[in-house]
């Protein structure tokens, strides 16, 4: 390898690229390249290395207490805690004929001591390290926003007058157009009548409602052009200190901006969608809206917004769809005599895209059940239609197993808490994650109490319960080839579950009220159930994984493929792998935690 390419090799390691070229050459200087053969010991309890090691070609494994922890590949570094505590748990073994660079240990420490960035990520827990990696990985951009035109955005239907009509007539036209403000043309100049322009000099005044509306009209009304860019358009509101304007093509006016929907522009592309849903009066026009969801979620991915964020606005989305959909389809004498609950994924906000559908319909007592059944039959048809996809257990309200009343879901909870086979703890599970979406909010919360009541008594369950954060082994070990079968993994059940879980079962038994996976993390740190440490682990590894997850849904949806959640692992970036790595480490050993907090190792 040429120094060129040895310069090229290090740089792109990261946190190597942080240094500067003087402290580069520094490296360069004191790095040999160096040979093992398969089986070779480099490091352990008993032989710690004065080196640190880069591998350029080979394979490393890392074992602690005989378990296999991780697996080195080309452009992975290790063991800088051995240099850094002159001691180490780990031992590590060649796997594959090894040819590496070696960094002496004494420039090692001097970069450490000298460089303050390349210092903090050596030091940093795991949890830090995994957040500095995702911050290299996913920088925000925004430039793609700067570009964007006024065509791109919602554009408001205009309730415009000319200038001789009567107060009265123009409130009558803005009330049939569902819009609050009016726009009065006078010859070739706009003017504008708000709200507080009604309030001020119509209504306190006394002014007669046949006066000609020029008479009220502020003028001018600032109007910018349909293919203007909308940061410009930004900059003219804010430097106008107002809040609307109206937008131009060919000289006339086709609509209205308001800067609340400039800003959410910004912020994300979900207003589009909200108003769509808001406006639709038809299921057809309902379905057309709901179509554009999947495109946001792409947008908002292409830009590197958090998981999380994405999760929360399409969640809301979702939630409006839910509710649209269920007003036009049930009689409106109906809404408030039963509940509409998502459940599972969808009722802690963390479904992204849509994987299937969870839902129950909790139905007042004294009502008749049957009465509902053709509803909700045409509900699943229509949310199949829409792009939610039919739930393989059949947890749907058109099952009526998941459509009954208060007093009949209450003998079910009781049923499920006696565990009698695997499917109580799993419909115990998606139950405990449901969240209200339309009808009548009042029915769910006592049957939560029931389940919170029936979780006190209940030990023994609620370790079973707990186990199932154990079903699917994580899947560290993969990493011999980079490779599984399919060239990927699994990354739902190899890690996202047992974070699901694990935290569900602790909010369980502690009587956590939040629904998302994340806010029972911080609750549950808050009631000291998990250590600062160990919370703020869980957090950043779920981040990364349904980062890594939503990346593989995206990558099918654009390829034509049904969605699944298995990710190709074989073109993996360095940086990913790394992260990948940290984040199924927090994994194993929150299985320990809860091994140890619910007692597993007593039960069957």
């Amino acid at each position: 390898m040429s120094l060129h390419d040895q310069e090229n090799f290090i740089k792109e390691i990261h946190p190597f690229d942080t240094l500067s070229k003087h402290a580069l050459d520094t490296a360069f200087k004191n790095m040999d390249i160096a040979y093992y053969t398969k089986d070779t010991i480099l490091i352990s309890p008993q032989k710690l290395s004065d080196s640190f090691f880069i591998i350029i070609k080979g394979e490393v494994n890392e074992y602690n207490n005989d378990e296999l922890t991780s697996v080195y590949h080309e452009q992975d570094e290790f063991d800088a805690d051995s240099l850094l505590y002159n001691k180490t748990d780990s031992t590590f073994i060649v796997s594959e004929d090894l040819i590496c660079y070696e960094l002496k240990k004494s420039t090692f420490l001097h970069l450490i001591a000298s460089n303050k960035e390349f210092e903090s990520f050596f030091l940093k827990n795991i949890s830090a390290r995994l957040q500095t990696l995702k911050n290299k990985e996913y920088g925000s951009d925004i430039s793609s926003f700067m570009f964007s035109k006024v065509s791109d955005i919602y554009i408001h239907t205009p309730c415009l007058v000319l200038a001789d009509c009567s107060i009265k007539d123009a409130i009558e036209q803005s009330m049939k157009k569902g819009t609050s403000t009016i726009i009065v043309k006078d010859g070739v100049r706009y003017g504008v009548i708000t709200d507080s322009v009604l309030k001020k000099d119509v209504l306190l005044v006394g002014k007669a409602l046949s006066s000609p509306v020029i008479e009220i009209a502020k003028f001018p009304f600032v109007c910018v052009q349909k293919d203007e860019f909308l940061f410009s358009v930004l900059l003219t509101i804010i430097k106008h200190d107002i809040k609307r304007v109206g937008v131009i093509e060919d000289g006339n006016i086709i609509g209205l901006l308001k800067q609340a929907d400039i800003l959410s522009y910004f912020a994300n592309h979900t207003h589009i969608v909200a108003v769509k849903i808001a406006k639709s009066t038809t299921i057809e026009e309902l379905r057309v809206a709901s179509n554009d969801v999947n495109k946001t979620i792409k947008s908002l991915y292409d830009k590197s917004l958090k998981t999380s964020y994405i999760a929360k606005m399409v969640a809301q989305l979702n939630a409006k769809i839910y509710e649209k959909l269920f007003n036009l389809i049930l009689p409106k004498e109906y809404h408030q005599r039963c509940t509409l609950l998502v459940m599972g994924s969808e009722g802690r906000d963390e479904q992204i895209i849509r994987t299937d559908q969870d839902n129950a319909l909790i139905i007042a007592n004294g009502e008749v059940v049957s009465d509902y059944y053709p509803y909700m039959k045409i509900f699943t048809k229509e949310l199949i239609s829409f792009g939610f996809p039919q739930c393989e257990g059949n947890i749907m309200v058109n099952n009526p197993y998941w459509c009954k009343t208060e007093s009949q879901f209450k003998e079910q909870i009781n049923t499920w808490f006696l565990g009698t086979d695997m499917e109580h703890y799993m419909n115990l599970a998606i139950f405990f994650d449901a969240k209200y979406v339309a009808g009548n909010d009042t029915l769910f919360e006592p049957l939560k109490d029931e389940i919170f009541k029936l979780a006190k008594q209940k030990d023994v369950y609620m370790a079973y319960f707990a186990k199932a954060t154990l079903n699917f082994k994580t899947p560290i070990s993969i990493f011999s080839s980079l490779k599984t079968v399919d060239d990927g993994i699994d990354i739902k059940k190899g890690g996202i579950f047992a974070i699901v879980q694990g935290v569900r079962s602790l909010a369980l038994e502690n009587a956590v009220i939040e629904n998302a996976t994340v806010a029972r993390i911080k609750k549950l740190h808050e009631l000291n159930i998990l250590d600062k440490n160990l919370a703020s682990e869980l957090i950043e590894a779920l981040g990364l994984l349904s980062r890594l997850r939503l990346q593989g849904h995206i990558l099918r949806l654009k390829e034509g493929k049904s969605i699944n959640n298995i990710i190709d692992i074989s073109h993996f970036s360095k940086i990913e792998r790394d992260m990948l790595k940290d984040s199924l480490s927090i994994v194993n050993t929150f299985k320990k935690f809860i091994i140890h907090h619910f007692r597993l190792d007593n039960i069957q």
